[in-house]
């Protein structure tokens, strides 16, 4: 999805000149009722004949020629309309996939103990003292064990809270990455599920850390199927190197299938925004998808300065999300896994009645960011075509209104008893009609066409 919307469009501006036309139309009876008394018959009665040629005739040609002249203010009405409505679409478009949605079912994080404890309500600054990284422990503490290497035995830790919520689902795919690791994790992982009763069909092993494009895929394909993914990232240190990284394992599960708790809310995890190069452009476009109303905290991690700053600047212009946290503030360098344990940490906000929550994360240079809630937002109406006078109408009742004053004038002025050839009526009506809502018709569609053309489709 390319997040872009067009720039604001002008209202159309009904300036037709009613006032005009309808003082012109008094003219117009004024001087025909005056020019038929002056020629009428003097020894003949005034009757019918004479209202139809003073009045009604006159009246209609009008109607023709001003519905004729009224067909390039109606072109111009239909390239403005028309221009309004391609932007609406495509930000119907936008805002439409913006607000697709899966649920964070459940999800778990395991870091080093201590200062770590309800890390969430730390740094929403609820409980405790706001964690530094300069106080932060780096390493979780492990015990060895002869049937899982470290990182297995992680991988049990993080899920022993979440075994009970698994074990309901049936169709779990399991997706793992661990920091340093092989395909040999995918077995480990395999055993460690085994044990805690977990049903998985699929074990896939990820070479590398995901970004927020995963749950994208996952998004679109709940539209059509059940999704059930279980997200393991393990992000723990060689033994060997030291770091300035904290160690984190988070797991996160994915569906579209959610099985309700008793007393639990689900978390909805709205579509991101991933690969953005040009945050200062495409933050704009994100905020007015207003994927959730109100969001309260942004959580942030790896931005460069070229990021960062672009992106409080459009947060404090449009006066949105007033309280901010950059994790590596509290957790210590930037580690590929925070992106999905502050994933949690939003998750974790939401669940502590904290508001909706923003999330935002880059790696090599592309920007990605996420909304989560409680609460579903619903989905925009498709823009219609408003109702309005098109040019082609303009023309054909143009064409028809001359049809019926020519019609009119023969019948005034012919001879009685004598009727007219339906050949004449039919080829008279063909014309006139015919002409008229064809050149209507072309200016109908030659400014449909420009609108398109100075639309850029």
């Amino acid at each position: 999805m390319n997040w872009w919307l067009y720039p604001k469009q002008d209202e159309f501006k009904d300036d037709y000149p009613y006032l005009a036309v309808f003082i012109l139309y008094v003219i117009v009876v004024i001087i025909g009722i005056a020019v038929r008394a002056v020629t009428w018959p003097g020894n003949k009665h005034v009757d019918l004949d004479f209202l139809a040629q003073s009045v009604v005739i006159p009246v209609v040609f009008l109607t023709g020629f001003v519905q004729m002249w009224s067909v390039v203010y109606h072109g111009m009405r239909h390239y403005m309309e028309t221009r309004l409505l391609i932007a609406a679409r495509q930000e119907y478009k936008v805002v439409s996939f913006a607000r697709g949605n899966i649920t964070l079912a459940g999800w778990s994080v395991l870091t080093p103990p201590k200062a770590t404890k309800e890390l969430a309500l730390r740094m929403l600054k609820l409980e405790g003292e706001f964690p530094l990284a300069a106080k932060m422990p780096l390493k979780i503490e492990l015990e060895e064990s002869f049937d899982f290497t470290r990182a297995g035995q992680a991988v049990s830790r993080v899920l022993e809270p979440m075994a009970g919520k698994l074990s309901r689902y049936q169709q779990i795919e399991a997706l793992v990455w661990v920091q340093g690791g092989d395909e040999s994790c995918s077995d480990e992982l395999r055993r460690v599920l085994e044990r805690s009763a977990i049903a998985t069909k699929k074990i896939t092993f990820l070479p590398e850390c995901p970004d927020y494009t995963q749950v994208t895929e996952w998004i679109n394909l709940s539209k059509s199927y059940v999704v059930q993914r279980l997200l393991i990232c393990v992000d723990l240190h060689s033994d060997e190197e030291a770091s300035k990284q904290m160690e984190n394992v988070t797991a996160l599960f994915f569906t579209n299938d959610y099985v309700k708790t008793a007393g639990e809310k689900p978390v909805y995890f709205y579509q991101p925004m991933t690969g953005v190069t040009d945050v200062e452009s495409k933050m704009p476009v994100y905020l007015r998808t207003e994927t959730v109303s109100k969001p309260k905290q942004l959580w942030y991690t790896g931005l460069s300065r070229t990021e960062k700053y672009p992106l409080l600047e459009v947060l404090d212009e449009n006066k949105v999300v007033p309280d901010r946290l950059e994790l590596e503030a509290s957790l210590g360098e930037r580690s590929a896994g925070y992106q999905w344990l502050m994933l949690a940490l939003a998750a974790d906000a939401v669940m502590y009645g904290q508001g909706d929550q923003l999330v935002a994360a880059s790696a090599q240079n592309h920007f990605a960011m996420a909304a989560l809630s409680s609460r579903l937002t619903c989905q925009p109406d498709y823009p219609e075509e408003k109702r309005y006078t098109l040019p082609w109408q303009a023309g054909g009742i143009g064409g028809l209104m001359l049809f019926f004053g020519l019609m009119l004038i023969i019948a005034s002025v012919g001879e009685a008893g004598k009727t007219l050839s339906g050949w004449f009526i039919t080829i008279m009506a063909v014309l006139l009609i015919g002409l008229f809502l064809g050149m209507g018709t072309l200016f109908t569609l030659y400014y449909g066409d420009k609108a398109y053309e100075h639309m850029g489709m």
